[in-house]
């Protein structure tokens, strides 16, 4: 079962009365990280800075929203707060004024990022549905502000070439692009490309063998390292094993790799055994974690 520690921002949409500009942001924000296999890695909220509480989304939010493929009829609104300023919220304000007002109560310039998105309050259906389609055209825009990379995606057999040029750079014996393009053609073999800067930055690999999800590798860029991308990494990889309804998620990792059995132990993976010397140049134990796969989150 993953761990909240895999939460690794919470993000805050932020307009003025919290029925409009910012649940459909929301909605369309958690669906955007779905879509990427990413909904854990985030809890999204919206607030209005001159909200009452409780009151339900426009009718012409919730359809405008439902036309993107989000839902956001259980949405209530509510004031934003102090207890929501903390050092791990990011804030998508939806105008430059709405910004002002947090940098006015001490929120970092860089924990802000401001949209010029027009209130619609009062417009007709078309007017939400450009509202809700600039909000959707600015997911991008937003997912790089929170993580810092484009996004992750399935890796195809075309892929290969970048996977191996991220193998030479991480590790004293990588896989070869012959062999990684004859991995991404196994049917049961599951990649994911975290790209950033417009670039291949890292991967993760896996073999989902009768319902039990066997991790081969995972690698990120030294110059993109210590920015959570593993984490990211490793929670679409979990978010697959889910959809696929497999058991476990197990992997060999260094003993002395310290930042990354770290991470592993935050998302919740357990040792469940040991390979002596399994690892040479140096030679060195494996770890065998496991983390079992909570399927009532698929």
């Amino acid at each position: 079962m993953m761990q909240r520690d895999d939460i690794m921002f919470h993000v805050i949409f932020v307009c003025t009365g919290n029925t409009c500009r910012s649940p459909m942001a929301a909605g369309l924000f958690r669906l955007y990280l779905q879509n990427m296999g990413l909904q854990d890695c985030a809890k999204v909220e919206s607030a209005g800075l001159a909200a009452a509480a409780g009151a339900p989304p426009s009718k012409n939010a919730v359809k405008a929203a439902a036309g993107f493929g989000a839902n956001i009829s259980a949405h209530r609104s509510r004031p934003l707060t102090g207890a929501d300023i903390t050092p791990d919220t990011r804030f998508v304000c939806m105008t430059p004024q709405h910004a002002a007002v947090l940098q006015s109560a001490g929120v970092l310039s860089e924990h802000i990022l401001s949209l010029s998105v027009p209130d619609p309050f009062m417009g007709d259906e078309q007017v939400y549905m450009r509202c809700a389609k600039q909000l959707s055209d600015a997911m991008p825009k937003v997912f790089r502000f929170v993580f810092g990379c484009d996004g992750v995606r399935r890796m195809q057999p075309c892929d290969a070439r970048a996977a191996a040029a991220i193998e030479r750079a991480c590790f004293a014996h990588p896989w070869s692009e012959a062999a990684l393009r004859e991995s991404l053609e196994d049917p049961n073999a599951c990649f994911f490309l975290l790209t950033a800067d417009g670039r291949p930055a890292g991967y993760i690999g896996a073999n989902n063998v009768s319902g039990e999800v066997y991790m081969n590798d995972l690698a990120v860029l030294p110059e993109y390292r210590r920015r959570g991308f593993g984490r990211l990494l490793l929670s679409a990889l979990v978010a697959f094993a889910r959809a696929k309804e497999a058991e476990f998620v197990t992997l060999e990792v260094r003993e002395g790799n310290i930042p990354a059995v770290s991470l592993y132990r935050e998302l919740g993976f357990q040792q469940t055994g040991m390979r002596k010397n399994f690892y040479r140049d140096p030679d060195e134990n494996a770890l065998i974690l496991t983390l079992p796969v909570d399927k009532k989150q698929v």
